[in-house]
């Protein structure tokens, strides 16, 4: 079991063989990602190889700043999923990272990471228009603190620009979904319960004055 890197090629030839709609769905998304905003170079995806095959992807981003590491997409195809191989290339992420001294880690999880990001503790501040739940928490040392840190996380820890620049990408809270959307979004909420947000993000809001 190794991590290895792949540039653009390597990774077309790794998933041409995927066939399961929302594989390609998350692979397709993640290759215009990264074609029209990313460098493969600066920011090649991770891949997690067990007995020669690539069984999980990760594709992340660092802030200029080193501010943010941004987890834009993670997918373990069907086959192989149940052998806690996201978490394995997660733990590495953030041991890899470690020497760039980032302060924070964000991401947008799909309906269907829920359960697995409940797994590891993330809070979710709330749901963007494309039905993808956003978290945004303290750097952990080590995966095994994401729980804690985002246990006690607030919306203190964020300054008014920063609070409503959040707020303007979810204060559409589920309010344009169709039918099909709210009835997923209303399956997450049963999920995450607590863990969901918003309206700890609006009450800060709210309490700052902010639009």
């Amino acid at each position: 079991m190794e991590v290895v890197t792949l540039s653009r090629d390597e990774y077309l030839e790794s998933v041409q063989k995927l066939s399961h709609f929302e594989n390609l769905k998350f692979l397709k998304n993640a290759l215009d990602l990264w074609d029209n905003y990313y460098s493969w170079e600066k920011f090649p995806p991770l891949a997690l190889k067990v007995n020669n095959r690539h069984v999980t992807y990760l594709f992340y981003n660092i802030s200029k700043n080193n501010k943010y590491l941004t987890i834009n997409n993670i997918l373990t195809p069907f086959k192989y999923r149940r052998n806690g191989y996201a978490y394995k290339l997660l733990k590495y992420l953030f041991s890899s990272v470690k020497p760039n001294k980032i302060e924070r880690c964000k991401l947008y999880s799909v309906n269907n990471s829920i359960k697995f990001y409940n797994k590891l503790g993330l809070r979710y501040w709330g749901v963007t228009k494309e039905l993808l739940y956003y978290s945004d928490f303290k750097m952990p040392e080590d995966i095994k603190e994401i729980e804690e840190i985002n246990y006690e996380s607030s919306t203190d820890e964020f300054n008014d620009l920063e609070l409503q620049d959040i707020h303007n990408k979810l204060k559409d809270n589920a309010n344009s979904f169709d039918e099909k959307e709210i009835l997923i979004h209303e399956d997450c909420l049963k999920l995450m319960k607590t863990r969901f947000k918003f309206d700890d993000l609006s009450d800060e809001i709210k309490k700052r004055d902010l639009k």
